[in-house]
């Protein structure tokens, strides 16, 4: 049975946390592999202009380019509609039936979770891996997991994956390079992928 981590998201840039977020679930909970899925039109994101698709999965695909085991899907592109996430692991489920999927998630996610789309859908179709921030995140999200999560919900499998980040987030790095930061280690970001940004004007206005 394989186990296969589905890291999803915007990517708009991807950066370095992402992928470290992917190192520190393969390593903690011997994934077979993690994806990491671009998504089409984000939930959360309704009626804000984003990237185009080609070019933040050609962004994750340089991103991942030298890692092992952590590879680039373009799962959700190929498919019509939001990219809820409920629907696409039920679609995944469906795709791949011998495999054991894991949702990686940050922590600041988990306190809304069950205001996802169809989120029992979720933990029916996932062992979710969440990554909380530093301070006394891990602590709420184990609250609000005990306290409301396992209340509404049945089959809820969550494991936190000890991991310490407080880097830029995606928004703020556009801010940065459209101010004219052009420094890809100052920006956290794989310097193929700060290349191929400079190479295609990019984020030129924030």
């Amino acid at each position: 049975m394989k186990k296969i981590g589905i890291l999803g998201g915007t990517f708009n840039p991807i950066h370095n946390t992402h992928i470290n977020m992917a190192k520190a679930a393969l390593f903690y909970q011997d994934l077979s592999e993690v994806w990491v899925m671009p998504a089409k039109i984000p939930p959360n994101k309704l009626g804000i202009t984003i990237t185009e698709d080609f070019h933040r999965y050609n962004m994750v695909k340089l991103a991942v380019e030298d890692e092992k085991n952590i590879l680039p899907s373009d799962f959700e592109l190929l498919r019509e509609g939001i990219s809820y996430t409920s629907d696409t692991l039920t679609a995944l489920r469906k795709y791949y039936t011998n495999t054991d999927f894991y949702l990686i998630i940050g922590g600041d996610s988990v306190l809304y979770l069950e205001d996802w789309h169809k989120p029992q859908e979720i933990f029916d179709n996932a062992v979710i891996l969440y990554i909380s921030r530093v301070g006394d995140a891990s602590d709420k999200c184990k609250q609000h997991i005990q306290n409301v999560l396992k209340t509404e919900f049945e089959n809820v499998r969550m494991k936190e994956i000890p991991f310490e980040t407080n880097s830029v987030s995606s928004t703020e790095i556009r801010r940065l390079i459209a101010d004219g930061i052009k420094d890809g280690k100052q920006l956290n970001i794989n310097e193929q992928v700060m290349d191929y940004i400079l190479k295609n004007g990019l984020y030129k206005e924030s």
